[in-house]
């Protein structure tokens, strides 16, 4: 049976085997460590070496036309909706991120495939930042966390269907939405929305490929329908 689908009824093993390859997860860290380097230049190209700013709060001309905005995806720049999940308000809100992404995918990868990974993901981080546009328009936002919860509520979901040890992901989503209440700066819609739409997906991935195809299919329409009437409300 290969790593990308799973027969419908069929169990996944408890833990990958050791030195199972992880393609995605490596990928998509890789990207968001080298698109933070990248901005980390920047700005000390701009403002000189700043710890504080590299640390913490620096923003990039990756950020300025990156981040999520929804008054400039009202100006037609929907490409924020995707780009923003791989820009970070500093190294240690990438390092947050990224332990979180490792944690969340070296798991999910190996139960549901690759591709369902990068699908769900990407679905998640698209789910955020609608969640963001239609609640928060004003605010400026950037960062995986919302595509990382997805991950997350997707491992529960994919783990209760294929009887996988589930405790410690569940203790870091708690963990994740008490925070998201309890500290500033943190985006409530982003995460809500990922959170949604990555368990969405894993339903999908998780039971009958005719399922799968529905879910997918009302899900891809869903969000593409709000981006469109986005233009217009």
């Amino acid at each position: 049976m290969s790593n990308d689908q799973l027969t419908p009824g069929t169990t996944a093993p408890q833990a990958a085997p050791p030195g199972a390859r992880r393609p995605v997860m490596t990928a998509l860290i890789a990207v968001n460590v080298l698109v933070a380097i990248a901005a980390s230049v920047m700005i000390t190209i701009a403002d000189g070496f700043d710890p504080g700013l590299i640390l913490l709060d620096g923003v990039s001309p990756l950020h300025e036309r990156g981040e999520m905005s929804g008054k400039a995806v009202d100006g037609g720049e929907y490409w924020r909706l995707f780009t923003t999940l791989f820009l970070h308000y500093g190294l240690l809100h990438l390092l947050a991120n990224m332990v979180l992404l490792w944690l969340a995918a070296r798991r999910l990868e190996p139960a549901l495939g690759s591709v369902p990974l990068l699908v769900t993901y990407v679905l998640s981080g698209f789910g955020a930042s609608l969640a963001v546009y239609y609640t928060a328009h004003d605010s400026l936002t950037a960062g995986a966390s919302g595509a990382v919860f997805g991950l997350f509520s997707a491992l529960l979901v994919a783990g209760l269907k294929q009887r996988l040890d589930l405790w410690l992901p569940a203790v870091l989503l708690a963990f994740g939405v008490v925070t998201t209440f309890l500290l500033p700066g943190m985006s409530v819609a982003a995460h809500a929305g990922g959170l949604l739409v990555g368990a969405v997906a894993a339903l999908a991935y998780t039971y009958a490929a005719s399922l799968r195809t529905v879910i997918l299919t009302a899900t891809a329409v869903i969000l593409v329908v709000l981006t469109v009437a986005a233009r217009f409300l």
